[in-house]
């Protein structure tokens, strides 16, 4: 049985350029904190040259410079690095399908398949134990009373947080009286393409909610618009994923691209 008092775990955030490796989207930043239980050991925080420009709503989310990325190793030359931090670790990752799809990627270009067999996906542990209104890392950790302090990067804070929050959320499981073991999974390197589209947890939930949508839009001349949608369906086109929706701006149907919404919120009131 795995003593969750000294295990090894390795809490891994990725940042992308966009949504959909499909669709060239890549690593831009990598960051893991390596605990013994709950004690900081190593951390690891890498910028990485995607070799591709970020897209409008990644630029807006971790607010990288392009300048720094392009400057930045490549992927294979820090693998060896990332590697060694894994080593012998629980992965944790909140929304690991979003995240290991775009290592999986990675490590194809490479010739190589990613194979974790210690992996704990804390947004599939939450939805599975707890009845709450959004499962997004950030809401999970007020949820749950995780301090967060900002970190020299998105992808840093969000690992800290994923850290606090899965410590947190085990405590909150002790009664149930499983081992550690009944929360691991394996991810194994999937048949490529998969069927299906992995979004980050917020745009997921907002578009599923069932609700109207208020989003900033950024139009491939860059002028940036501000509507009221009801989202209809995610869609994979021949140049990218988009979200078809009535727009009650416009009064009618339209169709966005997903790597261009740079902001979204769930209207508040209405089901």
């Amino acid at each position: 049985m795995i003593d969750i008092s000294n295990a090894r775990f390795a809490f891994l955030d990725v940042e992308t350029t966009g949504l959909s490796t499909w669709f060239g989207d890549r690593i831009c930043q990598i960051a893991v904190i390596v605990t013994e239980g709950k004690r900081i050991k190593s951390t690891l925080d890498m910028l990485i040259n995607p070799e591709r420009e970020l897209s409008p709503s990644a630029a807006h989310v971790n607010g990288l410079d392009e300048s720094k990325l392009a400057a930045a190793p490549l992927f294979a030359e820090v693998t060896d690095q990332l590697e060694a931090a894994l080593k012998d670790t629980i992965i944790v990752c909140h929304n690991a399908k979003f995240d290991l799809q775009f290592l999986d990627n990675e490590y194809r270009k490479l010739g190589r398949t990613a194979e974790y067999p210690n992996l704990i996906d804390t947004l599939l542990l939450a939805r599975d134990y707890f009845d709450l209104p959004s499962y997004s890392l950030n809401y999970l950790a007020e949820a749950f009373n995780v301090p967060s302090k900002a970190q020299a990067s998105r992808a840093q804070s969000d690992a800290l947080t994923l850290k606090n929050f899965f410590f947190a959320m085990m405590d909150a499981l002790k009664p149930n009286g499983k081992p550690l073991e009944d929360y691991i999974g394996i991810y194994n390197s999937p048949a490529w393409p998969q069927e299906g589209v992995y979004l980050p947890t917020e745009l997921s939930e907002a578009i599923y909610s069932g609700r109207r949508l208020f989003i900033k839009y950024m139009d491939k001349n860059g002028e940036i618009s501000e509507r009221w949608i009801t989202p209809k369906e995610v869609i994979g086109l021949t140049d990218y994923i988009y979200l078809q929706a009535f727009c009650h701006t416009r009064n009618a149907e339209r169709t966005f691209r997903l790597d261009r919404i740079i902001e979204v919120a769930v209207e508040v009131g209405k089901e």
